[in-house]
């Protein structure tokens, strides 16, 4: 059931259609989409088999056309030139007009996939995300960021390509690993201290419930939080689609946490605790600019605690290999390294006056962070 409609308005008068809601895939399909000859279905077999979810029946009852299923590899190597074309091939063997539609069924990778493959395929054909993670369904599925990842870093070969649809169902969630949950909830934290003092606030006190990530026990809560998460992403979105200012305060944590991502082949640390590694590092870098003061900076060390996220040991070679990472990020300016750094829960500003004994200083900080002891 659709318990929430949603939409976001972008560049040319697109408006792209998000719905939220409990086993509302098939209801979204057919009430929001128009039909297309063709519509390939980009997911990952390990996906269809966990989720259980028989997503090619769904979408060959709401479309009555010619369905493909495109399937391609777990994790982050999936994000690549080479998968990217063997897709494209694919289509292309099959054939493909611009009135066709391409389903990406997956997490972050395959929406990031399959938003580049839309955008670039015959110049564009129809999109439609239906994120199957927490991570995607608050963050990466929403905005129109596409991309795959180049050995220099993560998101460096992409476009803004925005979605058809957005399908939100809180009840595919129930089948992820507790970590998976984990890691896209850094992303809804992040939301808090950037922007949403009240989203922040409830985080910390509902934390014993919502740390069990009981999507079905506990769905009003989660409804509550995904769609307040959602409408954070919409509102900055609206008003700047192609980063070009507002729209950088979501990378919050991640330029760090990108870096790590590449140091360590996308394979070793999940994408949020990247990020909650790189939000804490921010923040220490906020407190020794007399950014933020010490009491708003323990409240975020705070939360990113209770939440537990893994510590990250990064060796004094590791530490070099990872400044020249970040100085490769697409959101260097000017050779500058552009540092979101918090100066209140709900407020942040974007600094280019980061060093990188800045940075070092911070990551030699978070080595006793993630133990529990409180700065």
């Amino acid at each position: 059931m659709i318990l929430h409609n949603l939409s976001l308005s972008s560049g040319n008068r697109h408006k792209t259609a998000i719905t939220v809601g409990s086993n509302c895939i098939e209801e979204s399909l057919t009430s929001l989409t128009t039909q297309s000859k063709r519509v390939f279905v980009l997911s990952q077999e390990s996906l269809l088999k966990d989720s259980g979810y028989d997503i090619m029946s769904v979408v060959k009852s709401a479309y009555h056309s010619d369905c493909h299923l495109i399937l391609v590899a777990d994790g982050e190597s999936a994000k690549s030139m080479t998968t990217y074309t063997q897709c494209l091939n694919h289509i292309f063997d099959i054939g493909v007009e611009r009135g066709d539609t391409i389903i990406g069924f997956g997490g972050g990778v395959v929406t990031d996939l399959a938003g580049f493959i839309a955008s670039t395929c015959l110049r564009g054909i129809k999109l439609i995300n239906i994120p199957t993670t927490l991570l995607a369904q608050v963050d990466a599925a929403i905005g129109g960021k596409t991309g795959i990842n180049h050995p220099s870093g993560k998101n460096l070969i992409g476009s803004f390509y925005q979605p058809h649809l957005i399908i939100n169902d809180i009840a595919i969630l129930a089948s992820l690993p507790k970590e998976e949950s984990q890691s896209g909830f850094a992303e809804i934290i992040k939301y808090g201290i950037i922007q949403d003092r009240d989203l922040f606030d409830l985080l910390l006190a509902e934390a014993n419930t919502i740390s069990k990530f009981d999507y079905i026990a506990d769905h009003d809560l989660w409804l509550n939080i995904i769609t307040k998460s959602i409408k954070n992403k919409i509102y900055v979105v609206e008003e700047d689609e192609k980063e070009s200012s507002l729209r950088a305060i979501l990378n919050f944590g991640h330029t760090i946490g990108h870096g790590i991502e590449a140091l360590f082949g996308y394979n070793m640390y999940k994408h949020g605790f990247c990020v909650a590694f790189g939000m804490c590092a921010a923040t220490y870098i906020a407190v020794k600019k007399s950014l933020i003061s010490q009491d708003m900076a323990t409240a975020i060390y705070r939360i990113l605690n209770v939440y537990d996220y893994h510590r990250i040991s990064l060796d004094s070679i590791h530490k070099d290999r990872l400044l020249a990472i970040i100085a490769r990020d697409k959101k260097v300016k000017d050779s500058k390294i552009r540092f979101v750094l918090p100066t209140h829960i709900g407020k942040v500003i974007v600094s280019p006056d980061v060093s990188e004994s800045d940075i070092i200083a911070s990551i030699e900080f978070i080595e006793s962070f993630f133990t529990g002891v409180t700065p």
